[in-house]
């Protein structure tokens, strides 16, 4: 039987900054995998956490954490845009009766976590999910005909997020979903964690494939090339009609055979200076008395 992972309690405000700042680096570094980070960009992001908080998590427990807040978001940006101005930039809250609280709170189930904690760092988070979540003008209400957006989250994300992570400012969290939780601890996350590791492998193992060809097609290129060129001098040295023993013949070959530029300048060159060029690089190199 496995070891149970320990929960981990996201306490600090100062760990949650940071890393949402180091999922915003990231993200725009390196691009997005779907909705979420790349699996090198949590590597990057848990070592800053553990470097610069002293705050060790894995890479399921931060997807957690940062698909927990991406839904928390979608549910603070439903209550901004509701009419009324219920919004308060300054304090970060929203000014609601009790039974408006109650009434939204029936229909999405983070309206609760909301309520009993802000936001962390809103304008982070517009920053980091705005764009990848269904927010704006469309958003959904009660009086909404649109599905809600928090149902694209389904239980099974729920119970995966009960159990490698534990939010304070939510004390209202059942026995029963505790229960979930330790259910699901040994089963969903470590499959998770095994495809990813291995996906990740894929893909470094596909990188190098691709490395590998282009390094092969471009040594072909080049054979290609030089291949080319000799066929190039030679013929235009057979019409020299020196002869094969001659000097200028020879050493004509040589020059051929010492490096590319070489035989492009002789390519190059009018047939009245081919002569010259020969005797004066054929001193050069000493292959010329």
């Amino acid at each position: 039987m496995s070891e149970k992972k320990p929960r981990v309690s996201w306490k600090s405000e100062a760990v949650d900054k940071a890393f949402l700042e180091a999922c915003l680096d990231e993200v725009t570094i390196n691009g997005r995998e779907g909705t979420s980070l790349k699996g090198c960009s949590w590597k990057v992001v848990g070592e800053k956490l553990k470097n610069e908080h002293n705050f060790i998590v894995d890479r399921a427990q931060m997807k957690n954490r940062y698909d927990y807040i991406k839904k928390k978001f979608v549910t603070w940006v439903k209550l901004r845009n509701k009419t009324g101005n219920l919004y308060n930039p300054v304090t970060n809250t929203f000014s609601m009766s009790d039974e408006e609280w109650v009434a939204e709170g029936k229909l999405d189930k983070y309206v609760e976590k909301l309520r009993n904690a802000p936001l962390i760092c809103p304008d982070l988070c517009i920053k980091l999910f705005e764009g990848v979540v269904s927010t704006g003008v469309h958003c959904w209400g009660p009086s909404s005909t649109i599905p809600h957006p928090a149902e694209e989250f389904s239980a099974h994300d729920m119970d995966e997020y009960h159990c490698t992570q534990m939010e304070t400012d939510a004390p209202h969290a059942s026995d029963e979903s505790s229960g979930r939780s330790k259910h699901h601890e040994g089963q969903g996350n470590s499959k998770r964690v095994r495809r990813n590791t291995f996906d990740d492998d894929l893909r470094e193992v596909g990188k190098e494939i691709v490395n590998v060809a282009k390094m092969l097609v471009e040594s072909e290129r080049l054979n290609r090339e030089k291949e080319d060129d000799v066929d190039a001098c030679m013929e235009k040295l057979e019409k020299m009609e020196w002869g094969e023993g001659d000097p200028r013949y020879d050493t004509a070959l040589l020059l051929f055979g010492e490096s590319a530029d070489l035989r492009k300048v002789w390519l190059r060159l009018k047939t009245s200076s081919c002569e010259s060029w020969v005797r004066n690089a054929g001193r050069k190199y000493r292959l010329f008395e």
